[in-house]
Protein backbone atom coordinates (compact mmCIF):
# COMPACT_ATOMS: atom_id res chain seq x y z
CA UNK A 1 0.00 0.00 0.00
CA UNK A 2 1.38 3.37 -1.00
CA UNK A 3 1.67 5.84 1.87
CA UNK A 4 0.48 9.38 1.26
CA UNK A 5 1.21 12.49 3.24
CA UNK A 6 -1.56 14.98 3.86
CA UNK A 7 -0.86 18.63 4.60
CA UNK A 8 -3.50 20.89 6.15
CA UNK A 9 -3.82 24.11 4.12
CA UNK A 10 -6.71 25.82 5.96
CA UNK A 11 -6.87 28.34 8.77
CA UNK A 12 -4.41 28.02 11.66
CA UNK A 13 -5.53 25.36 14.09
CA UNK A 14 -6.66 26.64 17.47
CA UNK A 15 -4.58 25.76 20.49
CA UNK A 16 -6.59 23.51 22.78
CA UNK A 17 -5.55 23.83 26.40
CA UNK A 18 -5.78 20.49 28.18
CA UNK A 19 -6.68 22.12 31.49
CA UNK A 20 -9.58 24.07 30.01
CA UNK A 21 -10.87 21.10 28.02
CA UNK A 22 -10.14 18.27 30.46
CA UNK A 23 -13.52 16.57 29.90
CA UNK A 24 -12.97 16.52 26.13
CA UNK A 25 -9.51 14.99 26.46
CA UNK A 26 -10.70 12.43 29.01
CA UNK A 27 -13.49 11.28 26.70
CA UNK A 28 -11.13 11.30 23.72
CA UNK A 29 -8.66 9.05 25.54
CA UNK A 30 -11.48 6.76 26.69
CA UNK A 31 -12.69 6.42 23.10
CA UNK A 32 -9.20 5.37 22.01
CA UNK A 33 -9.13 2.72 24.74
CA UNK A 34 -12.58 1.44 23.71
CA UNK A 35 -11.38 1.28 20.10
CA UNK A 36 -8.39 -0.81 21.16
CA UNK A 37 -10.70 -3.18 23.02
CA UNK A 38 -13.00 -3.50 20.01
CA UNK A 39 -9.99 -4.38 17.86
CA UNK A 40 -9.12 -7.00 20.51
CA UNK A 41 -5.84 -5.32 21.39
CA UNK A 42 -7.02 -4.91 25.00
CA UNK A 43 -9.06 -7.19 27.23
CA UNK A 44 -12.07 -5.85 29.16
CA UNK A 45 -10.07 -5.95 32.40
CA UNK A 46 -7.21 -4.00 30.78
CA UNK A 47 -9.76 -1.43 29.56
CA UNK A 48 -11.11 -1.02 33.09
CA UNK A 49 -7.58 -0.62 34.48
CA UNK A 50 -6.89 2.06 31.87
CA UNK A 51 -10.11 3.87 32.77
CA UNK A 52 -9.17 3.82 36.46
CA UNK A 53 -5.69 5.15 35.66
CA UNK A 54 -7.16 7.94 33.52
CA UNK A 55 -9.66 8.92 36.20
CA UNK A 56 -6.86 9.02 38.78
CA UNK A 57 -4.68 11.09 36.47
CA UNK A 58 -7.41 13.64 35.82
CA UNK A 59 -8.50 13.83 39.46
CA UNK A 60 -4.91 14.57 40.49
CA UNK A 61 -4.59 17.26 37.80
CA UNK A 62 -7.81 18.94 38.92
CA UNK A 63 -6.47 19.20 42.49
CA UNK A 64 -3.48 21.27 41.31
Amino acid sequence: MKQREFVYMGDPLPVIDERENAAFFLNFKKSIIISLEQRQLLTPSQREQCFIALENQYSQKSKH
